[in-house]
């Protein structure tokens, strides 16, 4: 008995995830899956439009990053009406929004691999668009102009919202 619960178990494991979403013959159980339940599937990188600036340009998914990051340029942090508010550009490689001012949600000290120090970076909420599908989601601000992709989806988004097929990419079109 054990020995067969041991088998099924590892069989599951190994079902593309489409069978798992659905066996009833409906358009979720085909092998382009694009939904699993309320969730949707991402691959490893994903087309994401910020949709105030309407810039498209390609994110990587990343489980193993709280937060969710873009690539800002001349971030200046102020104070107005008592409240902390952030001006700054998003660049992307094809392009550069004018000036986006947004209130501050929070402060983050994110602590890096490749150094010994600690940044406080901002946090800001807006809308992005994957697929269909638009979200509101915080993301911190930093220079990631050295980086190959100019957004960065941490867990916080991913979470509520989205699992995430590492051997895929551009699942959502």
């Amino acid at each position: 008995m054990m020995k067969t619960i041991t088998a099924l178990l590892s069989l599951s494991l190994l079902m593309p995830m489409a069978a798992i979403a659905a066996d009833d013959g409906s358009a979720a159980a085909t092998n382009n899956c694009d939904e699993l339940g309320s969730k949707i599937v991402l691959g490893q990188k994903e087309w994401v439009t910020v949709v105030s600036s309407k810039q498209r340009t390609i994110a990587r998914v990343d489980t193993g990053a709280t937060t969710s990051s873009i690539n800002a340029a001349d971030i200046k942090t102020y104070q107005k009406d008592g409240k902390d508010m952030v001006d700054f550009k998003i660049k992307t490689k094809d392009a550069e929004s004018d000036v986006v001012t947004l209130p501050v949600k929070r402060w983050v000290h994110i602590k890096q691999s490749s150094t010994l120090t600690a940044s406080k970076r901002p946090i800001v909420s807006f809308d992005i668009q994957i697929g269909q599908k638009t979200y509101t989601t915080d993301f911190d601000l930093v220079d990631r102009s050295h980086m190959l992709d100019s957004i960065l989806l941490g867990r916080s988004f991913l979470t509520h919202v989205a699992v995430v097929d590492v051997e895929q990419q551009y699942i959502q079109k």
